[in-house]
Parts: structure tokens; C-alpha cells; sequence
């Protein structure tokens, strides 16, 4: 008897879970002219009041992804007014040259975004970036002279291992641990820390922001250089660069072009210091909207993979009329009208360190892309 009334209760509690993500489900058309009026109408409604939409992406090399996003790029440009879209991508380069070849090869190289870079350039779209890896062609060529001219124009005495220490770290990236002893980048994190203490750096928004971005290049690159050390650093800077931009162009609306991982909401142990989303939202409450797309059926995924993860109740694909169609999760709304959905766990493919969490909590919306592409890299 108890076990029949535990089946009837279990139940329940999940016809009445699929009843209420159903209702704030929508298909979605096919990925050319993927977003209909209906969920147009839902995003218009939720960025009424934010300055700032992100757009995540399950992995960097998921061209399905990429083009999904493009589509919301063009409805935000064309119907909502952003003329501004900021990049994973060097958060120096794109600040001083705002073009396609200083953003990331995974996304400038890629087939799916050709139509993305016709957009934004046809539409006058201005290209930033919040990321402090020094990776740009612009950064390669132009860092180490803006600085020292910095310097010399603002008369602020600097020695010549200063600027060779700042030119390994440009021209030599990630293997930049090669060129340093402990003792020489403890001593150069050092020289920079100072330079953050000088009144006429502190004064120059811009130039603080450049330098304290820098401090944690140079920490990536050389004593935290390994994936676990790095990543808590790189976040809270990214968080910290894209607060930059924000606020100090506060006439303008962003979308911002990333990660899933890097836009969550909310940080939690197993994202081990991934966390720039909550970072940004905790120096910006309020003012953003997440979106996060991911593929369900690519090449590297077993059909009965998917089969499997329909069948199961602890799935968001549980919850989805299709595996091979497009689809929106207004999670906002969901939350907003079923407050335990916050706190609901289920298994996902969104790009997070833990495939079960609660993604409703995580991301404003989700986006499912039925038939998935790997993204194909223009050589």
C-alpha cells in the first residue's frame, strides 16, 4: 500500500513538473528564421529593463550554437536597438581596434559566424571585448608602445625590465612561465601592483583598468598558469573588465557574446571559480538577461544517448515534444510562477562542469537546437 501511494505520489509530482515547464515552452522556428513572434514578444518583455543581454554557447566548437545565436544577435540589433556587442575575445585589442581579426579564432575563423561579422559590419555594430587573455593581433603589435607611451606622456618614471618583462608576456602568451623565474615574476607583479598605487594611473579609468587587467594576464601566464589556478582569476577579471565597459558607457546597451559556463548566475562549488556571471551580476544586480543555447543531436552523440536521456525524468529532454526541433524555455517565468523550480535539479548539455543542476536558476531562457553542427574553421 505505502508503495503504491509513493508510485501515485512520485507521479504526480512529475506530470505536474512536465505540466508546468510545458506551459512556458515554445517551439521555435527552423534555425534560418529561428525566433517566432511569440518569443519575441517574452524577450521583449524581460529586457525592458536591462542594459545587457548575454548569449552563451554549450562549447566554443558547436556551429549549430553559433548560429543560433547570430539570429538572436540580428532580433536584439534590428527590433530592440544594440549597437554594441562585447566578445569573450581581448578586452585590450577590441577596446583600441574594434575589428573581427582580434577576437578569438574559434568564433572569427568559423564558417557559421561568417554571417554574424556581414551583420554587425553592414550594421555599424561596435565590437568590444572582456577577456584579459592578451591574445589579439592588435595587443601582439601595439601593447608594449601604448604603455610605455602612457607612461612618458604622464611623466611617470618606469625602467626598461619593465617594459621587457611586459613584452615576454605579449609575445610569448601562455608559455610565458618559460621566460621567468619565480623571483622575476613575483618582482614584476610587484612593479605593477605599484603603478596601481600611482595618482595618475588611479585617476585614468581606462589606464587602471588596463594595468589591474594586465596584473591578472600575467598571473594566468606564468605562477597560476595551470586550468584550476587560472580560471577563478580569469573570471573575476572578466567580470570586472565587462563592469568596466558598462558603466562607463552607460548610454549603451550590450550583448554579450560567450560561454554558458561563463554567464551562469550563480556560483556554486562545482564550477570551480567559473563564475563571471555571478561575479558580473553581483557588481551589476539587475541589469542583464542570460540566454543559453545548446545542441542536443551532434556527430560525436549517440542516438541512443539521446533515446535514453528523452525517456528520463531527471532530463530537460524529457520535457521537449522533439529531440530533432528547436526549442525556448522561458526559465524566468517558470521560476517566477513555480518557485520551486529554482531549486529543481536536472540533467542538461549547457556546458557546465556538472551536467545535473538547476538550470532554470542558472539562465533566464534556454534554447534547445534540435540538429547540431560542429563549427567548421575557414583556414
Amino acid at each position: 500500500m505505502r508503495k503504491k501511494l509513493f508510485l501515485s505520489l512520485f507521479l504526480i509530482t512529475y506530470l505536474t513538473s512536465y505540466s508546468q515547464i510545458e506551459s512556458n515552452l515554445y517551439r521555435l522556428n527552423s534555425i534560418e528564421n529561428l525566433i517566432t513572434n511569440e518569443v519575441k514578444e517574452i524577450v521583449s518583455k524581460n529586457i525592458e529593463d536591462k542594459r545587457v543581454v548575454f548569449l552563451g554557447e554549450a562549447e566554443h566548437h558547436i556551429g549549430s550554437d553559433f548560429l543560433a545565436k547570430t539570429q538572436f544577435v540580428k532580433y536584439l540589433v534590428e527590433e530592440k536597438g544594440y549597437k554594441d556587442i562585447v566578445f569573450e575575445s581581448d578586452f585590450f585589442g577590441l577596446y583600441f581596434d574594434h575589428k573581427k581579426y582580434n577576437i578569438f579564432h574559434h568564433w572569427s575563423m568559423s564558417k557559421q559566424c561568417e554571417d554574424l561579422f556581414e551583420f554587425l559590419e553592414k550594421n555599424e555594430i561596435t565590437i568590444w571585448g572582456f577577456d584579459n587573455q592578451t591574445h589579439s593581433y592588435y595587443t601582439y603589435h601595439n601593447f608594449v608602445n601604448k604603455v610605455e607611451t602612457f607612461l612618458k606622456e604622464n611623466e611617470i618614471v618606469y625602467k626598461d625590465d619593465f617594459i621587457i618583462s611586459i613584452d615576454k608576456i605579449i609575445k610569448n602568451g601562455s608559455s610565458a612561465k618559460k621566460k621567468f623565474s619565480n623571483e622575476e615574476v613575483n618582482f614584476f607583479i610587484s612593479e605593477i601592483d605599484s603603478y596601481l598605487q600611482n595618482d595618475k594611473i588611479k585617476s585614468n579609468q581606462l589606464w587602471y583598468q588596463i594595468f589591474e587587467s594586465f596584473k591578472t594576464t600575467v598571473q594566468i601566464y606564468t605562477i597560476n598558469s595551470s586550468r584550476k589556478e587560472g580560471i577563478p582569476i580569469r573570471d573575476k577579471q572578466m567580470a570586472k573588465n565587462l563592469s568596466f565597459l558598462i558603466n562607463n558607457f552607460s548610454n549603451k546597451k550590450f550583448i554579450v557574446w560567450l560561454a554558458n559556463a561563463h554567464m551562469a548566475k550563480y556560483e556554486y562549488e562545482f564550477m570551480k571559480g567559473q563564475t563571471m556571471g555571478s561575479d558580473f551580476n553581483n557588481l551589476n544586480p539587475n541589469i542583464s538577461y542570460h540566454i543559453a543555447i545548446s545542441s542536443i543531436n551532434m556527430p560525436y552523440r549517440k542516438e541512443k544517448f539521446i533515446e535514453k536521456s528523452k525517456k528520463d525524468n531527471q532530463n530537460l529532454l524529457y520535457f521537449l515534444p522533439s529531440t530533432n526541433q528547436n526549442y525556448f524555455i522561458d526559465s524566468k517565468k517558470l521560476i517566477i510562477d513555480n518557485i520551486e523550480f529554482e531549486n529543481k535539479e536536472f540533467e542538461g548539455m549547457f556546458g557546465l562542469n556538472k551536467s545535473k543542476t538547476n538550470w532554470f536558476k542558472h539562465f533566464d531562457a534556454l534554447v534547445f537546437i534540435g540538429i547540431g553542427e560542429k563549427s567548421t574553421i575557414i583556414r
